[in-house]
């Protein structure tokens, strides 16, 4: 690949080896992105369409095509402290070489006394960043299955409804006594964050009527408590079940599976397909396995604390 497209917003940066990295806007990197990213890896992620991940570029608004002489050979999402999604182009195909290069000159950038944080590196490259001394530090799957018209039913005396302002504090409870008693969850966030995450469920679902209705919270009638939890936000094309949880005393009563089963029955109407994450680790995997998710490999979100 040559440099004919390449767009320049800001100053070369030149590293080892006659190597330089070059900014590029979003539209430019994500090209290059979705094939040799994208593409590549899609059924770690099941994307719906590679082209989704523009809107990641113009999040992270740090793409960087690596260039040698005169040739594009890789790219990746690069600033102080973080790095993510290292790819490289064909005919250049050594991908050790490039990440080393990266690495070293991460490392002079990021600020010292602080994690630097490889995001989402796939299970194939793990070795080599342990190599050099980053620990895995959150590792998952994603998941996905058909939609399809299901029976949802309740265990006895409980029911069911759609979530509104009042239940944010109530869902956040549920929310972080399930993850506290799940030992996958290696942190559990603050109340404040999960009730803001409920008030940005509905802000931003409010226009979407079947992701607003697929998302529901299940009460037990004789306490009035909220017990169970599953949220839902439209993310690259499908329906992402977030914030499925139910309280730890009430477990293994089939609010789980009610919830589940809602969800695949009421998506089923606009979308093919509803996705989830998952860390390595918790027992719900097979729970979703059985309920006839599939997984590919891991993602992994690793760290070096840079002293």
């Amino acid at each position: 690949m040559n440099t004919k497209e390449i767009k320049k917003s800001r100053e070369d940066i030149n590293i080892e080896d006659n190597i330089k990295l070059v900014y590029q806007d979003p539209d430019i990197f994500s090209k290059y992105h979705v094939i040799y990213h994208g593409q590549k890896y899609c059924n770690y992620y099941f994307r719906s369409s590679p082209d989704t991940l523009l809107e990641k570029a113009e999040l992270m608004d740090c793409g960087y095509f690596i260039i040698k002489g005169e040739s594009i050979i890789g790219g990746v999402f690069l600033k102080p402290n973080f790095m993510s999604d290292l790819f490289i182009v064909p005919p250049f195909n050594d991908y050790k070489y490039i990440a080393e290069k990266i690495l070293n000159y991460l490392k002079a950038i990021s600020k010292t006394n602080e994690n630097i944080l490889l995001q989402e590196i796939v299970e194939t490259y793990v070795p080599f960043y342990k190599s050099k001394g980053y620990a895995i530090c959150e590792d998952g799957y994603w998941m996905i299955r058909p939609t399809e018209a299901m029976d949802a039913i309740l265990p006895d005396n409980y029911e069911s409804r759609t979530v509104i302002e009042e239940d944010k504090n109530e869902i956040a409870d549920v929310i972080m006594l399930a993850y506290k008693a799940n030992p996958c969850y290696k942190f559990v966030d603050s109340k404040e964050n999960y009730i803001k995450h409920v008030e940005d469920f509905i802000k931003n679902s409010k226009d979407n009527e079947v992701i607003y209705n697929s998302s529901r919270i299940v009460v037990h009638k004789d306490t009035n408590e909220v017990v169970g939890t599953c949220l839902h936000m439209e993310f690259e094309g499908f329906p992402l079940i977030m914030s499925f949880a139910v309280k730890p005393d009430h477990q293994g009563r089939g609010i789980g599976s009610y919830l589940l089963r809602h969800s695949i029955n009421y998506t089923s109407s606009a979308y093919s397909a509803t996705r989830l994450f998952v860390f390595n680790n918790n027992a719900a995997i097979d729970i979703y396995e059985h309920m006839g998710f599939i997984k590919n490999k891991t993602l992994n979100d690793m760290h070096l604390f840079n002293e």
